[in-house]
């Protein structure tokens, strides 16, 4: 097992086993049991959240594995949306999934790796119930082709630009075509009969 690895694991270097502890959803996990990069995030806000006065019951922290939306830009005046800086998850896909092989997906928060989690809340050590902010973004299936995910298509050359109308051009043309064949053999018979002299030699 790597260094890395070890960090993962929880402070009492242990995984939770769904045969010797009971599981459930609506019940929050006690904060000894996460992995230990959880813990010291927690501990760490917790600890900077004490210093501002008496510690509430209930308290919400950003999901580590999710993107969460910071201060507005200060060029969105420029634009005609508002804009925001964004925060990057504090813990990376990579960790993420080195967790979910250690751990239930269940005790961890949701991610993009981890959508069906039902975001269980977390029990710390004073009695205090940790809840986590943000929710998943599942992105639709993205579509399969030249143009997928492209909000304006390629121009493209003239000839295929074209091709629509020449086709319509051409069908159109072919719906008519046995009338103007009719037309022009009566018109060419027509110039023969002109043509031919009145008299017999």
């Amino acid at each position: 097992m790597t260094s890395i690895t070890r960090r993962l694991f929880s402070i009492t270097s242990r995984v939770r086993s769904e045969s010797l502890l009971p599981f459930d959803p609506s019940t929050p996990i006690p904060a000894q049991l996460l992995p230990r990069v959880l813990y010291r995030q927690i501990e760490q806000r917790i600890s900077n959240r004490s210093r501002s006065g008496k510690r509430p019951e209930v308290v919400s922290l950003p999901n580590p594995f999710l993107l969460h939306r910071g201060a507005q830009r200060a060029d969105f005046e420029s634009s005609d949306e508002a804009r925001y800086n964004w925060r990057q998850p504090s813990i990376s896909n990579r960790r993420q999934k080195q967790l979910l092989q250690y751990y239930s997906g269940a005790d961890l928060p949701a991610s993009k790796l981890n959508p069906q989690a039902l975001t269980r809340e977390v029990q710390w050590t004073d009695g205090t119930i940790i809840r986590w902010e943000g929710e998943v973004k599942i992105k639709e299936e993205a579509k399969k082709g030249v143009h997928a995910g492209r909000k304006r298509m390629f121009k493209g050359h003239r000839d295929e630009r074209d091709k629509p109308q020449k086709e319509a051009d051409r069908q159109g043309r072919l719906d008519g075509m046995e009338k103007r064949i009719a037309e022009w053999k009566k018109s060419k018979a027509d110039e023969k009969a002109r043509n031919r002299p009145s008299l017999p030699f």
